[in-house]
């Protein structure tokens, strides 16, 4: 498809699952959406906050839609959690699933430099893990968020996500997190650097009021708000944040793009 006129926007970035998908359900219109604007001539990058898979199978089910975003389009907060744990040790509290993604990393059970927070599925957080967590950031640890989403939508409704969790810590022990996805200025601003576009040039789609379409505009980007996925008109309204953009679905980015 050519341009019908040059557009301002010269990368798109995606959230994925409540954008593209809602667990196992393609939203119609995510697999042209995406082509198309990749027919126009411009880079486009999966970000999620999903801690529930590794990067490879995010890419699996992707290419399973027939979605035309790769491995090396997505992002997640993973890579930038081994990038701060570098030479240090860490304890990780994510599912079996996500290790492949901190290969290389030095993991202990005592005295680590850096809790890494993550999904965990099952039972979650009980009492007494974040009776450990507590513990070990009293005795020095780094908390690292791999996001802190307050909610996240699966096919049966919205369910408690990890930013609860992160934010009791936080409480008890008077330290922050260091958050390492969406919202993270850092986090949009990497994403950016590594498709060669200014953050003012990017546009950011998502159905995340607060992570996705918050977190963009303080870093920077234009944002474009789906009402798919966690979408809730009043919980978006309480915000008080404002899209450049509101689309009804995915499928309604291609005619939007023009007008940003």
């Amino acid at each position: 498809m050519n341009r019908k006129k040059e557009t301002a926007i010269k990368a798109v970035l995606f959230d994925l699952d409540g954008v593209l998908y809602v667990g196992d359900h393609m939203i119609p219109g995510a697999i042209e959406s995406v082509q198309q604007v990749l027919d126009m001539g411009l880079p486009v990058a999966g970000l999620t906050n999903t801690t529930t898979q590794p990067k490879s199978a995010i890419a699996e089910k992707l290419a399973g839609f027939g979605i035309a975003i790769h491995k090396s389009d997505i992002y997640t907060p993973a890579a930038l959690a081994v990038r701060a744990i570098a030479d240090g040790s860490a304890k990780l509290y994510v599912r079996d699933s996500l290790l492949e993604d901190f290969q290389g990393i030095r993991t202990t059970d005592e005295n680590p430099d850096y809790i890494v927070m993550g999904d965990l599925g099952g039972e979650g957080y009980t009492p007494e893990l974040l009776h450990a967590i507590f513990n070990a950031v009293m005795e020095g640890a780094v908390v690292l968020a791999l996001h802190k989403n307050r909610f996240w939508q699966k096919p049966d409704g919205l369910h408690l996500d990890i930013g609860p969790f992160v934010a009791a810590i936080e409480y008890a022990t008077g330290t922050k997190a260091m958050v390492l996805g969406k919202p993270s200025e850092d986090f949009f601003h990497g994403v950016c650097a590594a498709l060669h576009v200014e953050p003012e040039s990017a546009l950011m789609i998502g159905d995340d009021i607060e992570s996705d379409i918050g977190g963009a505009k303080e870093a920077g980007l234009k944002t474009a708000l789906v009402q798919t996925g966690k979408y809730r008109e009043d919980f978006v309204r309480a915000t008080g944040i404002k899209a450049d953009l509101l689309l009804p679905s995915i499928a309604d980015l291609p005619d939007a793009l023009n007008l940003l």
